[in-house]
Order: structure tokens, then sequence, then C-alpha cells
């Protein structure tokens, strides 16, 4: 099989690099062992904000306008809806939080999507004495449905392998790379947080963070938004919510923990007022770079290994952007911001 590109790993960056190669016409194929996709587990939230400091994140207004409409396109694709626009409704915990929040609402950025008005309302078993910080212009993406959907497209056209990469079996040459049946003139790996596996981009300084999230159904509460506080609380229809989620830098299994369900509950209770019932429990691992940057670039030895990694609890919306940042490099050289270009740990080689 000879195809212009090879992809290792299909998560929210491996699909979005997928996208772009169809895009352009460039033949390729997939493999990925289906053991952990990070998007699961952080709820498909997109928010530009950080609402713990009621900043920007980094970028994330910009890369939003990218993946929109990309997520707008990949709804036309499947005829499936994946978009789910809500309001986010922080709760605030003092007067001060109340201050800081109209503040920050009143700066260029943050006023697309803060309410500078703080909101009062009653909402059955929710504790809020301080009222609510309301955000605008945020959702969740049906992230699982959408690689769910993906992953058939390309099973069915013959683009997807569900098998482990052997490392020790890829055959790098100037021009050309050969792994086991394939040709291909690119590799791109976007494994996630195993790239602490990969021979060729360990050196990258993965930081990798255990998360654990309840589903849950509360029968009483009767809302279509989310709620922060300490955790999220992120809606899915019909009185079900998913919880989270918790970090762990030191446990990397995929077994659920005692002390994290213990944290969430604890944590909910400090707002929540009503009966509800655990219905799942999920985990999964996110790639977290000590930076908060992504992982973009070419290896510094072989040009024709490429990495796309590190999107951290914000995947949704910074995988459509740099998946065509990396895919523009790759083909026309173009080139990557020294923020989120991998040549800023070469020192680490």
């Amino acid at each position: 099989m000879k195809v212009d590109y090879l992809v290792i790993g299909f998560g929210l960056a491996g699909m979005a690099f997928i996208a772009e190669l169809e895009k352009a016409g460039k033949s390729f194929v997939v493999i990925d062992d289906n053991q952990n996709i990070p998007s699961r587990v952080v709820g498909g939230m997109y928010n530009p904000t950080i609402l713990k400091r009621f900043t920007p994140a980094w970028k994330a207004h910009e890369m939003w306008q990218i993946a929109l409409p990309f997520y707008k396109e990949l709804e036309k694709k499947f005829a499936k809806k994946y978009i789910y626009p809500f309001k986010i409704c922080r709760i605030l915990q003092s007067v001060g939080e109340q201050n800081n929040w109209v503040v920050a609402s009143d700066k260029t950025l943050m006023s697309e999507y803060m309410n500078p008005k703080i909101v009062h309302k009653d909402i059955n078993g929710i504790n809020a004495p301080f009222g609510y910080g309301e955000l605008k212009n945020v959702g969740r993406i049906a992230g699982e449905e959408l690689l769910y959907d993906y992953k058939a497209y390309l099973i069915e056209n013959d683009l997807f392998q569900q098998k482990t990469f052997k490392y020790d079996q890829l055959i790098i040459s100037d021009d050309i790379i050969h792994y086991q049946d394939i040709e291909t003139t690119n590799v791109v790996f976007s494994e996630g947080s195993y790239l602490h596996q990969n021979p060729y981009f360990s050196y990258l300084p993965m930081r990798e963070a255990k998360g654990e999230m309840l589903l849950i159904e509360v029968p009483d509460l009767a809302i279509n938004y989310a709620l922060k506080s300490s955790v999220f609380m992120v809606p899915f229809g019909n009185h079900k919510f998913v919880v989270g989620a918790t970090y762990n830098w030191e446990d990397k299994s995929f077994k659920p923990t005692k002390t994290a369900k213990q944290e969430l509950k604890r944590k909910l209770q400090g707002f929540l007022k009503l009966p509800y019932k655990v219905l799942d429990y999920k985990v999964g691992i996110r790639p977290t770079i000590k930076d908060r940057r992504p992982l973009v670039g070419k290896h510094p030895k072989y040009s024709n290994l490429a990495v796309l990694n590190g999107l951290g609890t914000r995947g949704v919306i910074v995988a459509p952007a740099i998946a065509s940042i990396l895919f523009e490099h790759i083909e026309n050289n173009t080139p990557i911001i020294d923020e989120m270009n991998i040549k800023r740990y070469e020192n680490l080689l």
C-alpha cells in the first residue's frame, strides 16, 4: 500500500489532521489501538476563557474561529449534530469575585463571552448566594460521537487499522518510509499520552494527567446549561450531566479510583443540594505540557516524521487549528510559531 501520509493515533488531533488531508486530496492510512481517547474524559467543552482567573485562554479565541467552521463541516459530512451551544453559569463565591467578574467582562476579548451583569436567579437545588457570572458563545462538542462516526467512515473506506503501532518496524530513508506493507512519504504521530513510548519524540516533556468523571442523573434539576464551581456540571440532556474532572499526576492507569470518585462527589455536594444517581464513570489520560502549549513540528533529524500533540484540556478548540498549521508546514514549509513549535525543546535531545 502506497500513501502520502501514515497517521498514528486517532483522537481529536489525529482526526483533525485527517480532515486536512481529505480536504487537500492526500492519500493516507490511520493506525490506532483505540485505548485512550482523552476527549471522552474532558466532556468536549468549548470555552475560550479561564474561569478560575476570568482571563482568556492562550489563543483560544483565534483558534475557535477556525474550529467552529470545522465542526460545522463535519456535521454536514456525517449529517449529524455535534455542536451543542449553551451558557455556562459560573457560581460566584464572594463579593470580591463579583467585582472581578464585572471588571474582566469589560475587557475587549472577554466581552465576547462574559455577560457583565451578575445574575441572581433561584435554581432549585443549587446553592449560589453570590449569584452567577454567565458565559455566552460557549458549549459542547460531542467528541465521542464524532470520533465514532469518523472512525466508522474510515473503516468503511479501508483507511483505518486498529492495532498497536510497532516503532521498531519503521524503516526511514530520506524520501520514503516503510512500515510493514505501507509505503509513505510522511508519518504524523498524534498519539496523545502514548508519546512517552515513542523513541523519536520521547524527549518532549509530556506531563500525563489522569482525569476521572462522573455521569449523573439529577431528576429534579431542569436546566440546559452548564454550571461551574469547583467542578463542571455539563448538560447531556434528559437530566443527565457529566461532572468533572479530576487531575492525578501520579497514577497513569485506566482504572477508576475511589479517591477521585469521593473528591467529585464532595465538590458536587458543595453546591448541588438535590439527590442524584451515578450512571457511569470514565477515566482517561490527558496529554499536557508544562508550558501548556501544543507540541507541533517535525523531528529535528528525520524531517519526514512529525508530531501533533499536547492539546491539554481545550482539545476541541485547539485541534483543528494546529492540524492545519502542521499540514501547511509539511506541505508548504509555512512557519510554526515558536510557542507551539517543538524546536523550543531541542535542548532536551
